[in-house]
């Protein structure tokens, strides 16, 4: 970022639990499992206009102090989740810092109504009815992302009112969503995506009923946009599956919202895979536009403090919608990805090291490690280890594996020495210090398999997590998410 933005200390305060959210008072920073905030040096500025359709309706204009002299500013749209509104959406991501350090405009448009709902805004709920996303989506055959929505006229209008007032950069619109702010997003990418340069939906998603057709074929849309995807780990809401299709999770949800860009991109390669601490990243190249797609360790429905400044740093940044309608996207030093590290999952054949798939001699299996419990008079099961063939150690870490005593025996040679590891043997000889491995090397079908945890953590220093049945190991710590072993288990199927 061009600007340091300074901190300005809060007022620590917890919010009560259940109902509709709402903006901390003035000086407070609130904290909690799915909300935090910050405190900006001076407040957005409400503003309202009748721009579509004849309604007045209303939003946030925020405007960093110092713009600098003869650029056009590019602008950003956030769009608030159900229920909430511009107020809580403003406190809740951190998007003035990016208009401070960037010489950006941010506007955060209220969806209005009596629901303050993107979707159903002049049809108020009856008493105690809970109005299904399944019918509201499914009694349009577009999945409502139409022109004749009043929100996307508004939010189409509010970019022309803020092209006349601050000149804004034509070719640098931006937009982002919150939860229903994201479905938001989604229709207003799918029909005016010629108007952005790139866009972030945050916690949807999307129903897929509003995405695909019964024969897979994809749901209307205007032109490819360069997408930033961010998930929470936790985040359990699944609003609806595909046609003839049963979903029963949320990363099949999730996965079906990343496809629909990734085929209107045409993203065909291959991710860069990145894990940095919570922050699980898939870095998609497209022949037309990118993608990149954030799941976050531990969080629930809702948009992190810094999920702002990672869409920035990672794809809008890099992105201008050119005169012609084409996309420009430049990969940006944050969506490099992780250049040495390695993803295996229990029971492929296949490895995916330095974002690029290998075959391994043999498949992924896992093996349990127990221990006599003498309270109980039981084994109980310790932990399991991933087995990969003894080979996949050179494909990995760059060594050289040469097989011993005819393929029972292997010795590795590490930089720090020879390691020598043998069939039915938890030893590990590095180089004449003998290690116990805890785990056995073992043999099938004439391949030898070693506990790969273990050789990374304690032979070559590297970090290690795993989640369920898929492990990654790079120079650097992380927490791998759910998202990501969905998504590893999917490239090495």
């Amino acid at each position: 970022m061009k600007k340091r933005i300074p901190l300005i200390p809060g007022v620590p305060h917890t919010p009560a639990q259940g109902g509709i959210p709402s903006a901390p008072a003035e000086g407070v920073i609130l904290n909690n499992t799915n909300s935090n905030t910050t405190i900006p040096p001076h407040k957005p500025v409400l503003c309202s206009a009748v721009l579509a359709d004849g309604k007045e309706d209303s939003w946030l204009e925020y405007v960093p102090e110092n713009l600098p002299a003869g650029k056009k500013p590019p602008l950003i749209i956030s769009c608030h989740g159900g229920g909430a509104n511009a107020d809580l959406q403003f406190s809740e991501n951190s998007w003035w810092c990016v208009c401070e350090a960037e010489g950006a405009i941010a506007v955060f448009p209220n969806a209005g109504g009596q629901t303050r709902s993107w979707l159903n805004e002049d049809t108020p709920p009856q008493p105690g009815a809970r109005p299904s996303m399944l019918d509201v989506f499914t009694a349009s055959p577009d999945g409502r992302a139409s022109e004749e929505n009043h929100h996307i006229k508004f939010i189409k209008a509010l970019i022309g009112e803020m092209k006349k007032k601050y000149d804004i950069d034509e070719g640098r619109v931006y937009m982002q969503g919150m939860s229903m702010g994201d479905i938001m997003t989604m229709m207003f990418s799918r029909v005016c995506g010629n108007l952005l340069a790139a866009a972030d939906c945050t916690a949807g998603p999307s129903p897929e009923v509003a995405l695909f057709n019964e024969d897979g074929s994809l749901k209307g849309y205007k032109c490819p946009v360069p997408m930033y995807q961010s998930r929470g780990e936790l985040d359990n809401i699944v609003i609806a599956q595909r046609p003839g299709q049963e979903v029963t999770t949320r990363q099949d949800v999730n996965a079906g919202n990343r496809e629909f860009w990734l085929r209107v991109n045409e993203c065909d390669e291959l991710p860069r895979l990145s894990i940095l601490g919570v922050n699980n990243f898939a870095f998609y190249t497209g022949k037309k536009a990118n993608l990149v797609y954030r799941d976050v360790k531990h969080r629930g429905h809702g948009q992190t403090l810094d999920d702002s400044f990672w869409a920035w740093e990672t794809l809008f940044k890099g992105c201008r919608r050119n005169a012609d309608g084409s996309v420009t996207c430049m990969d940006t030093d944050a969506s490099a990805g992780d250049r040495d590290a390695a993803a295996f999952c229990e029971g492929a054949s296949y490895a995916y090291i330095r974002n690029k798939k290998y075959r391994l001699e043999g498949p992924v299996f896992s093996e349990a490690l127990s221990n006599f419990n003498f309270t109980t008079r039981e084994m109980e099961e310790v932990k399991r280890d991933l087995y990969v063939p003894v080979s996949a150690l050179g494909q990995v870490f760059g060594v050289k594996v040469k097989p011993t005593q005819e393929g029972k025996a292997a010795l590795i040679e590490t930089p720090k020495g020879k390691c020598e590891v043998a069939m039915e043997s938890a030893a590990c000889m590095f180089p004449s210090f003998l290690r116990a491995m805890f785990m056995p090397a073992r043999q099938r079908d004439g391949v030898l398999y070693v506990p790969i945890r273990w050789f990374a953590e304690e032979i070559f220093g590297m970090h290690v997590t795993e989640c369920d049945g898929a492990l990654y190991i790079s120079d650097h710590h992380g927490e791998m998410s759910k998202d990501m072993a969905y998504l590893i288990r999917q490239i090495l199927a």
